[in-house]
């Protein structure tokens, strides 16, 4: 359930797969969260030398643990990004979607530590 801390990610729907698994759902959580890390370092190392193959895999990487968290602000710029990468086009287009998507992940990621430290005080 989205709260008003949280207004990217809705873990409901990774809960209820894992049914209920917090060293699962706190595993996933850990590995998305190096996920963002790789994405932020990619996106940060390949977008000034226009690198748009390694720029594409690592979008087109990240969009099922985008779907996995339903981070559903986050999925459409992601998409946008991957179909512009692949064609290497619009190149403002490209800038804007990325730029969009690292504020957003700064966000998301702040919402994951917060709900790691809430999944590991459930646990005491």
């Amino acid at each position: 359930m989205k709260t008003l801390a949280s207004s990217y990610i809705d873990l409901d729907p990774l809960k209820e797969e894992v049914e209920g698994n917090t060293t699962l759902c706190k595993m996933l959580i850990k590995s998305f969260m190096a996920d963002i890390d790789a994405y932020v370092i990619a996106m940060n190392g390949a977008l000034p030398n226009n690198n748009f193959p390694a720029l594409y895999q690592v979008a087109h990487k990240i969009i099922p643990s985008i779907r996995i968290f339903n981070i559903v602000k986050l999925e459409p710029i992601i998409i946008q990004l991957e179909t512009d990468l692949r064609d290497q086009n619009d190149l403002e287009c490209i800038t804007n979607n990325i730029n969009a998507s690292l504020r957003i992940f700064y966000q998301v990621k702040i919402e994951l530590q917060n709900e790691l430290k809430s999944l590991e005080n459930a646990e005491t």
